[in-house]
């Protein structure tokens, strides 16, 4: 999550502007474990759960172009 807050502050900052605060908003809610769990259909481990998040960030930002 401190990579996101960072994101969070640059797009705060002015300093990021191709990325919409909504779109940091949605993914600080959807990469929560929970979440990830829900989306994925099952429980997860800290390493697969890491991965998953990766993937869906990556997937997300893609999504966005």
């Amino acid at each position: 999550m401190s990579y996101l807050s960072a994101v969070r502050m640059g797009v705060n900052l002015g300093l990021v502007d191709s990325l919409p605060i909504s779109i940091v908003n949605e993914l600080f809610i959807l990469t929560q474990p929970a979440h990830l769990q829900k989306l994925n259909g099952c429980e997860l481990e800290t390493p697969e759960r890491d991965e998953v998040r990766a993937a869906f960030v990556r997937d997300r930002l893609a999504a966005m172009n």
